[in-house]
Parts: C-alpha cells; sequence; structure tokens
C-alpha cells in the first residue's frame, strides 16, 4: 500500500540486563542496563564478522519456539507488550473502577467478551431486530438503504477488500491537504482475497467449495431453510463482485486509487444502486466530493445491487450479519467461524484461549482507551519528551544531510527542506485522546458492546469530514509495537509499544538509543525522500518533486548497493537480490548515518563515557547490530531471500562496512574480512 505504510521495517529488540561491576557510580549502573552485552561473542574479530560479534551469544543460546518460523528481539518484545496489555486489561475487569472512566469502559468490554454464559443464553436473539430489517428490504430502494447502515470505518486505508460491500476511510485527498475526503473502498467478500474467487486452479476451486460449506453450516446456525441452495447463491454472488474487483497488485500504484468523483457522478457511472438511499443512511448525504479508490468494483457492485434479486441479497446479508458477529454469538457459530478461518485458511489446529480474543476485541474497540493505560504506566510523559529530543536531533542531522547531497540539484534541495519541515513525528501517543465518554459499554452484553463501539467509531470517524485535515491525528494505538508513516499526509508515528526499553530507554544509554530505535526512525524518516517519497510532496499531495537528472544520479549511487548485496550468499546455490532490497538498504545506510550524526549532536560536543569496556561510538554501532538479531532455519531464510524486500539481519548489519565512523570505532583494518576501501563505500546519503 503507498498511501499509508504500517511498517515492519522498524524492528524492536529486547535487551537483558547487564550487570556492571560495583566500583560504577549508580548513574552509570542505570545508564548500562540497557545494554546487551552478554549476547555478545568478543571472540569474534568486529571487522571480520560484526553480526556475530554483537550477536553470537545469543544466537547460541536462543531456540526457536514451536510453531514459530522465526524468533528474534522483536517477536520478544511483542510477547513482552502482549502480557503488558492483557494483565492491564484484565485488571480492569477485576477491579470495576469508577463507571465513566475509560477503566471501566476497558473491563467491562473485555468480562462481557469473556462472559460465555451470557452469550449462550442469548443465543442469537441480539440478531433478531437486525434480521427482521434484512427481512423487510423489499426493492432496490431499501436495499441500498439497509447497504448504506453497513457501511464501516475500515483499517485506515490498508483494507482491500472491506468487511461489508464498501468501507470507508476519511482522509485528506490526494490533491488537497487542507480538507478531509470520503476514500471509498472495495469490499463485500467473505474470502480475504479477489483470487481466491477467480483463480482457476483446482487448489482453489477446493477452497471455494469449502467456503460454500461453511456458508451453509453458518445459515444453519441461523435457522434458516434449505441452506446448502442458499449458499451455492450466495457464492456465486460473490465470485460476481470478486470479478468486478480490481487485483490487489493495483494497491501498490497509488495513482490508480486516485479517482475522484463527484456526488452526481456514482449516478451516471455506477447506475443500479439507489445512492440518494445508500448515502443518506451511511449518513453522508452531504458529501460532495469521493475518492473512489477501485472503480470497477463500485460500477459492477451497484449493477449487482440492481440487477440480482432481492431474495439473493437477502440471504447474503443475513449469511454476513452472522458472520460478523461471530465472536460474540454462542459457541457452535463461533466453533464454525474459526474451522473455516482458523483452521482452513490459516492452518491452525487448536482454537486459540478466549482470553486472547476478548483482548484483540477490547483492543479493536477502545484502541486509545487501552493505550491511556498502557501509556500511563509504561509511557510516562519524561519519556516522550526525551523521544521527542531524539526525533529533533535526527531532524537536524536530516536537515545538514540534504545540503551536502549530491544527487540532489539545488531547486529539489528547497523542496526537500520544505518537506522535512513540514514532517509530523508523533512519538509514544497523541496530544489528545479520543473522548469515548459518549460509548456506552455494558456488562453482560457482548453483543450491544461490539455495536456501540462500531457505531461510536463509525461517528468518529465521519465526524472528521466536517473538521480541517489534521496531520498529527493517530493512524495507530499506543501499545501497538510499531511504527505508520502516512506519506498523505505528511507523517510518522512511533508507538509507546515500540518505544521499549532497551530499544529505547528514557533513562538509559544514548548512544544505544541512537543506534537503536534512532537508526530505526531515521530509516523511516528516509522513505519521505527516497523514490517512494518522491511521489508525495510537502503536504502530502501527489506530485513527483525529483528531476530527471536527480532519479538518475541516485539510481547511479543506489548502483553499488546493489553489487553489494548480491555478494551475501549465505548458501553456495542461493545469494541475496540486491535489486529486490535496494529500497530498504538504502534506508538502513540513511538511518544509519543519520542517527550516527544526530547521536554525535546529542554529545554537544562533550565525549560519552566509557561503560563495560566500549566507548559511546562502539555502543553505538553495537546496538544496530543488535537491531537485526534473528534465529530461523534455512528453509525460512531461503523462503526470505527469494520473496522478501527485506535482507536477511545478518546483512543489515554490516550495513556498518559503509560508515567510516565504524571503521574508527573498532579499528578496522584492510586486513578484516569486512573492510571496505574508501572508495568502495557506498554514499547515497
Amino acid at each position: 500500500m503507498i498511501l499509508l505504510r504500517i511498517t515492519t521495517l522498524v524492528t524492536i529488540f529486547i535487551f537483558a540486563i547487564f550487570a556492571i561491576a560495583a566500583s560504577l557510580s549508580p548513574a552509570t549502573a542505570r545508564i548500562a542496563q540497557n545494554l546487551n552485552t552478554q549476547d555478545m561473542d568478543r571472540s569474534v574479530k568486529p571487522g571480520d564478522d560484526f553480526y556475530r560479534f554483537a550477536n553470537g551469544g545469543w544466537l547460541r543460546t536462543v531456540a526457536v519456539p514451536a510453531g514459530q518460523p522465526s524468533y528474534g528481539t522483536s517477536a520478544m518484545l511483542m510477547e513482552q507488550t502482549s502480557e503488558r496489555v492483557r494483565d492491564l486489561i484484565q485488571e480492569a475487569a477485576a477491579a470495576k473502577p469508577a463507571i465513566g472512566r475509560v477503566a471501566e469502559k476497558v473491563g467491562a468490554y473485555y468480562a462481557s467478551f469473556m462472559d460465555e454464559a451470557a452469550i449462550e443464553a442469548r443465543g442469537l436473539t441480539p440478531l433478531a431486530n437486525e434480521m427482521a430489517t434484512v427481512s423487510m428490504i423489499s426493492d432496490k430502494t431499501s436495499l441500498s438503504a439497509y447497504l448504506g447502515t453497513t457501511l464501516n470505518r475500515e483499517a485506515d486505508g490498508l483494507t482491500a477488500n472491506a468487511d461489508h460491500i464498501f468501507g470507508v476511510w476519511v482522509n485528506q485527498s490526494f490533491e488537497d491537504s487542507g480538507h478531509y475526503v470520503f476514500h471509498l473502498l472495495q469490499g463485500g467478500l467473505g474470502m480475504p482475497d479477489r483470487d481466491d474467487y477467480v483463480d482457476p486452479s483446482p487448489r482453489m476451486a477446493v477452497l471455494r467449495a469449502q467456503y460454500q460449506s461453511h456458508i451453509a453450516a453458518i445459515l444453519k446456525q441461523g435457522g434458516f431453510a434449505d441452506s446448502e441452495r442458499r449458499a451455492g447463491r450466495i457464492l456465486a454472488l460473490e465470485i460476481r463482485l470478486a470479478r468486478a474487483h480490481a487485483p490487489d497488485a493495483d494497491a501498490a500504484d497509488v495513482f490508480k486509487q486516485n479517482n475522484p468523483w463527484k456526488r452526481g457522478d456514482f449516478d451516471v457511472k455506477a447506475p443500479g444502486m439507489d445512492w440518494d438511499a445508500y448515502f443518506t443512511s451511511a449518513g453522508v448525504a452531504g458529501q460532495p466530493e469521493f475518492i473512489v479508490w477501485q472503480p470497477s468494483a463500485l460500477t459492477g457492485t451497484s449493477a449487482l445491487v440492481g440487477g440480482e434479486s432481492i431474495d439473493l441479497w437477502k440471504d447474503y446479508l443475513r449469511f454476513h450479519l452472522i458472520e460478523h458477529y461471530a465472536s460474540v454469538l454462542p459457541k457452535a457459530v463461533a466453533t464454525e467461524d474459526f474451522a473455516f478461518y482458523g483452521t482452513i485458511l490459516s492452518g491452525a489446529q487448536q482454537t486459540p484461549d478466549r482470553s486472547k480474543g476478548a483482548i484483540t476485541a477490547t483492543n479493536g474497540a477502545l484502541g486509545q482507551a487501552v493505550g491511556q493505560l498502557y501509556t500511563q504506566r509504561y509511557f510516562p510523559p519524561e519519556a516522550k519528551a526525551k523521544a521527542q529530543a531524539m526525533v529533533a536531533d535526527l531532524i537536524t542531522a536530516y536537515r545538514s544531510r540534504i545540503a551536502n547531497l549530491t544527487w540532489m540539484s539545488a531547486e529539489t534541495k528547497k523542496k526537500a527542506r520544505a518537506k522535512l519541515d513540514a514532517l509530523t513525528i508523533g512519538v509514544g501517543y497523541p496530544d489528545t485522546w479520543i473522548d469515548y465518554s459518549t460509548l456506552e459499554v455494558v456488562r453482560g452484553d457482548a453483543f450491544g458492546n461490539m455495536r456501540r463501539a462500531e457505531a461510536f467509531n463509525r461517528l468518529h470517524n465521519l465526524a472528521k469530514l466536517r473538521q480541517p485535515a489534521d496531520p498529527a491525528e493517530w493512524r495507530i494505538d499506543p501499545q501497538a509495537v510499531g511504527a505508520v508513516i502516512v506519506f498523505s499526509p505528511n507523517a510518522e508515528f512511533f508507538t509507546a509499544g515500540i518505544l521499549q526499553p532497551p530499544y529505547f530507554d528514557s533513562q538509559g544509554d544514548a548512544a544505544s538509543n541512537y543506534g537503536s530505535a534512532g537508526a530505526g526512525i531515521a530509516h523511516e524518516i528516509s522513505h519521505s525522500f527516497d523514490e517512494l517519497g518522491n511521489i508525495y510532496d510537502s503536504q502530502g499531495r501527489l506530485g513527483r518533486w525529483w528531476t530527471t537528472e536527480d532519479s538518475a544520479k541516485y539510481r547511479a549511487a543506489a548502483a553499488r548497493l546493489v553489487t553489494q548485496f548480491d555478494g551475501y550468499c549465505p548458501f553456495s546455490d542461493l545469494c541475496v537480490q540486491g535489486t529486490q532490497v535496494l529500497n530498504e538498504n538504502i534506508a538502513d545506510l540513511a538511518g544509519l548515518l543519520v542517527a550516527h550524526d544526530a547521536y554525535v549532536l546529542s554529545l554537544q560536543g562533550k565525549t560519552d563515557v566509557v561503560i563495560g569496556g566500549l566507548s559511546g561510538e562502539q555502543r553505538f554501532f553495537l546496538a544496530f547490530a543488535q537491531r537485526w538479531r534473528k534465529a530461523q532455519g534455512e528453509t525460512v531464510l531461503r523462503r526470505q531471500i527469494a520473496t522478501d524486500n527485506h535482507p536477511p539481519g545478518e546483512y543489515r548489519s554490516d550495513t556498518v562496512r559503509n560508515v567510516e565512523s565504524w571503521y574508527k570505532a573498532y579499528e578496522i583494518t584492510p586486513g578484516d574480512k569486512l573492510y571496505l576501501k574508501s572508495e568502495d563505500r557506498v554514499e547515497v546519503w
């Protein structure tokens, strides 16, 4: 996805605490807690194999947990954060805080989801009112009106197939950065991918037969007779929907997504649906402008609304209504749901503990409420201030780097500086939280809570259409272990979940912070100025701002990095594909260089302390190498090299070969295996 990118480029690490000799001062001992020196292998020369020098001790002892393809510090951090979030939510459920507080709503939502006895006692009666509404659909107008009520907030621009026939993402347009606009996305398929419906292979034919059986089983759970026949007709309808859908590959081309439609265009370009009825019931009757991401899906779906029988659509809606709420319906429904989506589609053999589903559901409904609980305990204001100070140093370093780039023309540098000046970077958590005071959460009413939370989030989303676009709007929950780049607008966000010790420790060693978290943040910032970021201007509007000469010089400089990575061969018959991983390698190099500049700036001319026999410079590069550690078998590594646009961590660690300061810090000499002559070191940034 170009417009919005939830990224795994920033890698997160857990470091065990290193015990420092008692002779050190208390302040130094506290700083040393975010060093990971016990995982090093000092018998390895850093100039021969820096990855194993930094991680050799850890690599000898780590084991990949059963059922996981690989294991690294990122996975470890996710485990820790998941446990923290679980504990916070469960504590809120047990404590029953004062009514109205975010903790009370969080606890009540979780407790209700876990109250299986209450869910079983109610059976399918919570669906009765809406089932009656579906039964009353009698013509195209009432069908269109009902479909409008299903328009939910989707996963902010990432959804290739929305949960209902259309999804909405409210964001600025591709041409106007000042206003929010209604982005309309394709949807309505019960299986994840368009190809699941149109691929003629025998394997996919089997999958479609299994899905049809699942549809029939769900309808039977709902008490509908002749479920097999109905299921066959529903699958046929979804196949017709899928044929109208744009392929997922189109999501890689933002220019195919940018299709501005006026309200009047819908009646002309997409006849069949009663658009007045649809938009009125969706709550956006007065919306004048839209961005239609997949016009073919809109046109095709609308034609099917106008052309297929009302009875078929009613069966389709009944099935999807039960499916949508399966997690808060009796166990028989949830079990059937898991049998298809968990086992057949995902390969899971055992139903996960219900508490995990309850945590996921609570996070989904009350993301920022959980985020408030998380940051109050694990990311205080002083941590945010320290992270913001590091980001400020990174921006200063980028400003200097841009000024000295040899591949950018003077005019392009002006545009790059303007984009850097306009870049919004959020760290930790939002300055203003979502106000959940109007959301009613009732203990013992899991279904009602889900319905009310969906309605609340939908209205919260649509209300933005009446407000100026806000580049500081958070697009990720603070407790998530991750970061997000929103190219339109020009913004990036790094969560409290990712800014954890020792990846980032506000009370810890600055050298390690800058070498790990700093390099990760700087990596992401670089994407706003590379060939991907070249698509968007300083306000996140579409428009290439490099010259043809800039592009040629950039690619010439980058070609040397392709050659460097082509030479990394973990197996005699398999080497890294330098072109495939180029964009991420350039970002790694930019991130390392800029983070080092920022680290030096943070010292304000002073020399950093020596800890555990390591200088600040050495700790900086050590932290960078430890970012990338991962245990994985040969099969997984081969698959990564074949399919991933990120190279294996070992070779990402070797980015240091291109940085003069690393040579000085570890006294690397021409006889060392990683040594590169100065003229062979790649300089893009």
